[in-house]
C-alpha cells in the first residue's frame, strides 16, 4: 500500500482538528442553540453515517492486532491503520455533528441521551488522539492495542445506547432472550397486567418508550399512560372515541396519523376489541377479569385473548428477504409481518390510480410468504383472478367495492388454504358464486351491498354449508336502528351579523328536530328544520334525528357566538410553544372553534409566556365585551388562566387597562371541555386592543405535576 503524501494528512489533520473544535463548541453551548429546518434535515442523516465509522474502526482494531513478520507489511500495516484511523476519525465527528443536531429534537429521554452523545464525544476524541500517535511507529506498543480496544469497547456500549434510544430497552439482545407468553387463566387474569399491557408492549413500546417518546407519549407505566403526549390524552377513561390511543386505531393504515404506523404489526381484532371495552370501562390498572359479569363485553374479550386456539396455524415456509420485502414497499403498496419476526406477510394496496395487473404481479417474488391481500376499492377486474390464485398460501383476500364481477371465482377456488374471502360490493351473481363450491378450506363468504337478491343468500348457504355467508344488514322492519346525529353544514361557528344554520342528514327522509332555547328537543313540542334556521345573537342549537322505522338519534349540540367588531388584523405579541401553533395569529380570528381536542391545530398553546396578542382596527369602535375561548384539561396541564387582562387605546404604545379577569381555577375532577369567559367593561372607542392570558405559574399539590407550570390554550376572540 502507497502512503498519502504528507499533504494529504495535513488536509485531513486540519478538517478533523476544525471538526473537534466544532464538537467541543456544541456540546458547551448545546442548549443555546436553534436550529434551522435545512439543519434539522443535516441531523436525521445520522442513522445513514453512524454504520461507516463502525466498520472502518473495527477493521482498524482488528489490523492493530495482526503481527506480521515480513517488514513490508510492517509498513503496510503501519500505513493501513493511520488511514483507517484518520478516515474512521472523519466520518465519527460527522456522525456526532449530525447526532448532537437531532438531539435538538424532542421525544427522547434525556439521560439515555446524554450517555449516548458523550459516548460519541469520547470515542471521537479517543480516535483522534490515536491518530496524532500513528505520526510515530507506535502501534507495536501496549497501550496503542489497548486503546483500539476502548474503540472497540466504546463503538459496542455507544451503539447499544443508541439502539435503545431509538427502539426501546434491550432492542439489540430482544431476539435471542425472548419473553415467554405468560399463560394466566381466566379466573386469575388481572385485564390491565394481563392482557393490555402485553398488546402494548408488543405493537406499541417500540416507539412510546422512555428512550424514545414518540409524540412526548410513553406507555410504559399506568402513570405514564394517563398522563398522555404533547397530542392530547393517550386515555380517557369511558371514552374510547376522547382517548387517543384508540382514535388512531380506527384512522385508515394510509393515513400518517394511523397506529401503529405502516409497515409495523398491527393489532389484529381481538385486541383492538380489548382495548375498547377496556377504556369504555374506565380503564382500571387493577381490575380482575374474574370480577366482570359473565356477559360483560370486557370479559368476553378478555376470554377471547386468553383462550387458547383449538388450532393454532401452523406456517411450514421461511420468512422472505427482509431486503425484498423493503424493495416492494412503496406509498401506495405496503407489506408487513404478522407479527413482529413472523414469517407470513399482509399486503395492503392504497391509491387506484397508481393500481394495475403489475402490482399484483410484483408481488410474486413473495407468493410463499404472502397470506394476506387486502385489495378493497382498487380497481381489481376478473382477469386479475388468475394471478391472485398463484398465491397458494393466502388465507384472506379482500376484494369488497372492486370490478369484480364473478366471471372468474374458479381461479380463487383453486387456493387451498382461503379462509376468507369479502366481495361485498361488488356485482356478483348466485351463479357466479357457486364456482366457490370446491373451496374447501373457505370458512367465511362476505357479501353484504352485492348483487344478490334477498332469496339469493339462502340458496347460496344450502350450496356452501361448510361457509359462514355474511350478508350485513337488511331493512326489514323488525329490527329497528339507531339514526346517526344531523351534522352541521358549515363549520363556522363565530359570525358577526346574521347567521343561517343548515343541518344535514345523509340518510334520506330524515326529519331534524331542533330547539334554540337550550332545552332537549323532541318530536312533539320542537320544529322541524325545513332548510336552516336564522339566528342573530349568541345562540346553543340542539337538533335530534328522527325517521319512520327507525330509533331518534341522540341529541347533538352546537354553540354559536357572535362577534360584532371584527378587526383588521390581529398581531401575536408572544409565539405558542411546541406544536400548538394553529394557524398562528389567525386561529383568534378564523371563526373556528378549538372543541375539546387539543391536537386538532385549532388551538393556540402558551407555556414558557403569556399569550399577548394585539387586535388593530383602521376605525375607532366602540367596544363593551371581549369574550375568548379556552380550553380546560387538567388531566392534559391546560389550566383556565390564572388571569385575563384587556388593553384598549388609540395605538399599541397609548393602552390603558379596561378589565382583569381571574377565571374559576380548575379542580381535579373536571372534564376536558372547551368554554368562553367574557370581559365585561364600559364602551370604550378603540382603535387597538390588547389580550393578555397569563397561564397557571404553579399547578396545585392534586395533580400529577404538581409545582410546574400549567398551559393556556385559546382560540377565538369575539369582539362586541
Amino acid at each position: 500500500m502507497n502512503e498519502p503524501t504528507g499533504k494529504w494528512y495535513r488536509i485531513g489533520g486540519s478538517i478533523l482538528l476544525a471538526a473537534n473544535t466544532f464538537v467541543l463548541f456544541l456540546v458547551c453551548f448545546s442548549n443555546s442553540i436553534v436550529l434551522p429546518p435545512w439543519l434539522q434535515v443535516v441531523g436525521r442523516m445520522h442513522p445513514l453515517l453512524l454504520h461507516f465509522p463502525i466498520v472502518i474502526l473495527l477493521l482498524a482494531a482488528l489490523i492493530a492486532f495482526i503481527r506480521p513478520r515480513d517488514p513490508a507489511l510492517q509498513k503496510w500495516k503501519h500505513v493501513a491503520i493511520r488511514i483507517l484511523l484518520l478516515t474512521g476519525a472523519l466520518l465519527t465527528a460527522f456522525t456526532v455533528i449530525m447526532g448532537i443536531f437531532l438531539s435538538k429534537e424532542a421525544g427522547y429521554d434525556e439521560a439515555g441521551l446524554q450517555w449516548h452523545k458523550w459516548g460519541g464525544v469520547v470515542l471521537l476524541w479517543l480516535v483522534s488522539a490515536l491518530y496524532v500517535l500513528t505520526r510515530r511507529q507506535l502501534e507495536g506498543q501496549w497501550w496503542m492495542k489497548g486503546g483500539m480496544l476502548l474503540v472497540t469497547l466504546l463503538l459496542l456500549v455507544t451503539g447499544h445506547l443508541g439502539a435503545d434510544i431509538t427502539h426501546g430497552a434491550n432492542f439489540v439482545l430482544a431476539p435471542v432472550t425472548p419473553q415467554q407468553p405468560k399463560l394466566v387463566p381466566l379466573e386469575k387474569a388481572e385485564v390491565y397486567t394481563d392482557l393490555v399491557q402485553p398488546i402494548l408492549e408488543e405493537k406499541c413500546m417500540g416507539c412510546h418508550n422512555a428512550g424514545k417518546a414518540k409524540g412526548g407519549l410513553v406507555l410504559e407505566h399506568p402513570a405514564q399512560l394517563l398522563k398522555g403526549g404533547k397530542n392530547g390524552k393517550a386515555i380517557v377513561a369511558g371514552h374510547p372515541d376522547q382517548s387517543l390511543i384508540y382514535a388512531r386505531l380506527l384512522l385508515p393504515p394510509d393515513d400518517k396519523k394511523h397506529m401503529p404506523p405502516a409497515g409495523k404489526p398491527q393489532l389484529n381484532e381481538k385486541e383492538t376489541a380489548l382495548l375498547y371495552h377496556w377504556i369504555k370501562s374506565g380503564a382500571s390498572f387493577n381490575l380482575k377479569a374474574i370480577a366482570l359479569p359473565m356477559d360483560d363485553s370486557l370479559r368476553l374479550a378478555a376470554a377471547s385473548l386468553l383462550q387458547a386456539p383449538a388450532s393454532e396455524p401452523v406456517y411450514d415456509f421461511a420468512p422472505a428477504d427482509e431486503e425484498l420485502v423493503q424493495q416492494l414497499n412503496n406509498n401506495y403498496r405496503v407489506i408487513y409481518p404478522i407479527a413482529q419476526h413472523a414469517a407470513p406477510l399482509v399486503v395492503n394496496c392504497y391509491n387506484k390510480d397508481q393500481f394495475n395487473s403489475k402490482t399484483i404481479e410484483e408481488l410474486l417474488p413473495l407468493k410463499k410468504q404472502i397470506i394476506e391481500m387486502h385489495l378493497q376499492k382498487m380497481p381489481v377486474e376478473d382477469k386479475d383472478l388468475k394471478l391472485l390464485a398463484s398465491f397458494k398460501e393466502l388465507r384472506v383476500l379482500n376484494l369488497n367495492f372492486t370490478n369484480i364481477k364473478g366471471q372468474t371465482l374458479a381461479e380463487l377456488a383453486s387456493l387451498p388454504k382461503l379462509e376468507r374471502l369479502s366481495l361485498s360490493g361488488t356485482p356478483v351473481t348466485l351463479a357466479a358464486l357457486q364456482a366457490l363450491k370446491s373451496a374447501k378450506a373457505l370458512k367465511e363468504l362476505y357479501l353484504w351491498n352485492s348483487g344478490l337478491a334477498a332469496g339469493d343468500f339462502e340458496k347460496l348457504q344450502k350450496q356452501l354449508p361448510q361457509t359462514a355467508i355474511v350478508k350485513g344488514f337488511i331493512e326489514d322492519g323488525a329490527h329497528p336502528l339507531k339514526l346517526n346525529q344531523p351534522i352541521l353544514a358549515s363549520t363556522d361557528l363565530v359570525f358577526k351579523d346574521k347567521m343561517q344554520v343548515c343541518l344535514r342528514h345523509p340518510v334520506k327522509g330524515v326529519a331534524i328536530h331542533y330547539t334554540l332555547d337550550g332545552t332537549a328537543p323532541d318530536t312533539v313540542n320542537s320544529p322541524v328544520l325545513k332548510d336552516s334556521v336564522e339566528i342573530s345573537q349568541n345562540t346553543v342549537v340542539r337538533a335530534i334525528a328522527t325517521k319512520n322505522g327507525w330509533y331518534a338519534s341522540d341529541p347533538v349540540q352546537f354553540a354559536f357566538s357572535r362577534t360584532t367588531y371584527i378587526p383588521d388584523s390581529v398581531v401575536l405579541i408572544t409565539t405558542p410553544d411546541g406544536s400548538y401553533a394553529g394557524s398562528g395569529a389567525l386561529t383568534l380570528n378564523d371563526k373556528q372553534r378549538g372543541g375539546a381536542e387539543q391536537g386538532n391545530g385549532k388551538w393556540l398553546g402558551y407555556y414558557k409566556d403569556p399569550l399577548e396578542a394585539l387586535l388593530i382596527y383602521k376605525t375607532p369602535v366602540p367596544v363593551s365585551q371581549v369574550c375568548i375561548g379556552i380550553l380546560s384539561n387538567v388531566n392534559g396541564y391546560i389550566f383556565p388562566p390564572s388571569k385575563i387582562e384587556i388593553y384598549g387605546g388609540q395605538d399599541p404604545k397609548h393602552l390603558k387597562l379596561l378589565k382583569k379577569v381571574i377565571p374559576a381555577p380548575g379542580k381535579k375532577d373536571d372534564p376536558s371541555m372547551s368554554m368562553d369567559v367574557k370581559c365585561d367593561f364600559p364602551a370604550t372607542n378603540v382603535s387597538c386592543l390588547k389580550v393578555v392570558l397569563t397561564g397557571l405559574e404553579k399547578i396545585p399539590d392534586w395533580h400529577p405535576g404538581k409545582g410546574g407550570r400549567g398551559w393556556v390554550f385559546a382560540d377565538e376572540l369575539m369582539i362586541n
